[in-house]
């Protein structure tokens, strides 16, 4: 079987040969295509063989089917590693039930429209509007006319973000009535508006951030993978089966050992590479003996997930001076947040700090806790009978700070992703979104292990960057999450709740002699004492001006006014952030968390976005994957023959573009190029494609007014920002250069990038080339 895919690729390639010599640009694009398949295919003819042979060994197994298992599976499948399974112990309606993380940040919906447009076009879709979700409110209730307003935030999710700007929130000023001016929030930028003719190109990305409850997300990330699967997706995503077992084994006829598992169903699978996504408590993580790293317990919480009726909820959305995404409530009844998920369809969950041993569940029994969700919203449930909500689950859970100490185990057959690689607090939202983009940065490495049929030099080294890229930035997000988290104790302290206090209790009745005592005598001190503490805040569960809740409103804006809020869009964390060691090596002091990004083409960084033009003409059989500005400015000017993209993830769309199966490097050749040049470069491309059997395409980033080779990808950028972004670069001479190279990873981050001296540049393709691999995967391709 192998000697004949060989005479078939051996065919197209001599086939795209001819047509680049005697053909047309549509025709180069054509054979280009059925050359990646083909080569594709003769990979996945090889691992066949040998899944035959060996009694089925699965290319991947997947344990977990969260949002990272789920991106992940649904990626593999878009690279044709069809030989792979998911288990998840919960059942899939299970999973669907709770609604857990919410925020998908500016990266993660940057790649979830160029990879998986269907699932983000469903974000779009089912998240509520804007409006609804913009704010963060601190008060005495949910209800600012039942409860003190203590302030409210407004962040900037409204306008997507330009080059520089601030993700700081903005306090909104209270009105005499204490409603608040509606001048303080940024006005609404909707698709259908008009941007500012001037501005309209300076955006820092093509997407905005959503708020989406996790398991609606799940849901469309659950029916992308069914789609890619064949339909059900049932014999690759086992839900309900539980991995119960987990080896490695040394089979005589592989050269490197390969996993087995068992499942809670008695079967057996084998596989080349485990994925654990299996979250914090991994059971695959901890089967290989890798530690957590970190702060395993900062604080204990109970979550309590409840639905309103449609009168409570439309109470509850009335005002929209008092709708937000998250509410910090202090009264003397209950310390809370509460997580708006969707407040239309009634979908809310309250965060309580929770203090085991001496707090058990039984202070969180239904009735309880029903009570202190009415305390919470600020509404006496008597008053209003037909106002209701359903109790749907009640759960502690452990608020962790912690890092796997090392992403791949010593045999180079176990990756760690999402929640089993970290655990951050969750403000901030930096968990499930790390997680994915952990998923999009191992996937094209996968793909590239599976396609080569790599040795354990290749392999140590692809996992290894994984590894490299990843956990940094893990550890970034980490830090960057417990000061946020700091944040939020830093406005309860204002309320005169200091959250050492609770914990020097704990310790004092934890140690002798109160320790002592009986344990139902120390519980009972301890409710005490919390009750007593809480006793001041009943001054914020009324309207009505105190002296005590006065001080308080004063101490609260004082840091809301200073910027000392929860922020919820941090631009330079989450687009800006960079693989480069030196650039993460630099410890952050909390000052500049929600500093403004500026677009920068480095080698580490994602490719920033760049509005470009496509011609329509030199793709006349798809227009589809391409990620196309949404704007009604852009959309105006195209013509019928063009179109307006983002060069970011530009890799990503060409390979959907051209339905390539392969990860994609992108060669970028800014400037104009002669005949002669043009030529020599894509023999170069060429060679460089057969030798290291990687999928390179070529695009030709040129400005207005030049003439455009119909045999080659052209991307018009008019403004010729890309040649300017590469000129600001101090690490880049540009003297006497005439074009640029960029080397693009399947990620859309920069491998290489050089400027390039005039009637030099056929000559050194090649070695920028070669140097955008090595600094991908390391010197093994």
């Amino acid at each position: 079987m192998m000697s004949k895919a060989k005479a078939v690729i051996s065919r197209v390639w001599r086939s795209y040969r001819f047509s680049h010599h005697h053909h047309g640009g549509p025709q180069i694009m054509s054979s280009l295509q059925r050359c990646r398949q083909l080569s594709f295919l003769n990979s996945r003819m090889i691992h066949n063989e040998q899944n035959k042979d060996d009694d089925c060994i699965h290319d991947v197994i997947i344990i977990g089917g969260g949002p990272s298992g789920l991106f992940l599976s649904s990626l593999l499948s878009s690279y044709g590693i069809d030989s792979q399974i998911l288990f998840d112990k919960r059942p899939e309606e299970e999973l669907l039930k709770h609604p857990q993380a919410h925020f998908i940040n500016l990266r993660s919906m940057e790649i979830l429209k160029a990879e998986m447009p269907n699932v983000y076009d469903g974000i779009k879709r089912e998240m509520p509007d804007v409006s609804e979700w913009e704010g963060f409110h601190f008060g005495g209730s949910v209800m600012g006319s039942r409860g003190r307003r203590l302030g409210r935030v407004v962040h900037p999710v409204k306008e997507p973000l330009k080059a520089g700007e601030s993700g700081s929130a903005v306090l909104a000023p209270t009105t005499n009535d204490g409603g608040v001016h509606a001048s303080a929030i940024p006005a609404n930028n909707n698709d259908d508006d008009d941007d500012d003719e001037s501005d309209k190109d300076n955006f820092i990305s093509v997407c905005r951030p959503a708020h989406l409850a996790q398991n609606k997300f799940v849901s469309l990330l659950l029916n992308e993978a069914k789609q890619r699967h064949g339909g059900s997706g049932k014999c690759n995503l086992r839900y309900g089966e539980e991995v119960t077992a987990i080896e490695e084994i040394y089979p005589e006829t592989q050269s490197k050992p390969i996993i087995s598992i068992q499942t809670s169903h008695g079967q057996s699978y084998q596989t080349r590479y485990l994925i654990a996504a299996d979250g914090v408590h991994s059971f695959a993580r901890r089967s290989f003996g890798i530690p957590m790293m970190g702060t395993s317990t900062m604080q204990n919480l109970i979550n309590v997930h409840f639905r309103t009726n449609p009168q409570l909820s439309d109470m509850l959305m009335r005002d929209s001076d008092q709708v937000a995404m998250l509410h910090f409530v202090y009264n003397s009844q209950l310390v809370g947040a509460f997580v708006c998920h969707d407040g239309r369809k009634g979908e809310w969950v309250l965060q309580i700090p929770f203090f085991p041993p001496y707090q058990t569940m039984d202070d969180f029994s239904a009735d309880k806790v029903r009570e202190m969700v009415w305390a919470g919203l600020g509404m006496d449930r008597h008053e209003a009978s037909e106002c209701d909500f359903d109790v749907l689950s009640i759960r502690p859970w452990t608020m962790s700070s912690l890092v796997a100490q090392s992403y791949v185990n010593k045999s180079n057959n176990l990756v760690l992703v999402g929640d089993a690689a970290h655990a951050f607090p969750p403000a901030g939202g930096f968990g499930m979104n790390t997680g994915l983009q952990d998923s999009h940065n191992l996937a094209w490495r996968l793909a590239l292990l599976l396609h080569h049929s790599s040795n354990d030099r290749m392999t140590k080294s692809i996992l290894a960057k994984y590894e490299s890229d990843r956990k940094p930035i893990a550890t970034q997000n980490a830090a960057l999450s417990v000061r946020n988290y700091n944040r939020t104790l830093r406005i309860a302290k204002a309320c005169y709740l200091d959250a050492q206090h609770p914990a020097l209790l704990t310790t004092v009745l934890g140690s002798p002699p109160m320790s002592l005592l009986p344990l139902q005598t120390r519980q009972d001190m301890f409710r005490r004492l919390v009750r007593v503490a809480m006793m001041p805040l009943a001054s914020l569960a009324s309207s009505n001006s105190s002296l005590h809740a006065t001080h308080i409103e004063r101490n609260v804006q004082s840091i809301l006014k200073s910027g000392g809020s929860l922020p919820l869009i941090f631009p330079k964390f989450e687009i800006g952030f960079s693989y480069d060691h030196d650039v993460l090596s630099k410890k952050e002091d909390g000052s500049n968390d929600t500093q403004g990004y500026y677009p920068r083409i480095k080698v580490g960084y994602r490719l920033p976005h760049v509005v470009l033009e496509v011609r329509k003409s030199l793709f006349p059989h798809t227009h589809d994957g391409w990620s196309v500005l949404e704007t009604t400015s852009h959309q105006a000017e195209a013509s019928s023959d063009s179109l307006f993209v983002t060069l970011t993830d530009i890799s990503s769309q060409l390979r959907r573009v051209l339905s390539c199966k392969a990860p994609v490097f992108t060669v970028l050749i800014v400037g104009p190029l002669i005949a002669s040049s043009l030529t020599s470069i894509k023999e170069s491309v060429e060679r460089v494609t057969k030798q290291k059997n990687t999928s390179l395409v070529m695009a030709n980033i040129l400005g207005d007014g030049h003439d455009v080779n119909e045999s080659t990808i052209t991307l018009i950028d008019s403004q010729q920002v890309v040649w300017k972004l590469m000129s600001e670069e101090p690490s880049y001479t540009a003297i006497n250069a005439c074009n640029a190279i960029v080397i693009v990873r399947p990620d859309g981050h920069i491998s290489s990038a050089e400027f390039v001296e005039e009637g030099n540049i056929s000559s050194v393709v090649e070695k920028i080339i070669s140097q955008g691999l090595e600094s991908a995967v390391g010197d093994i391709l």
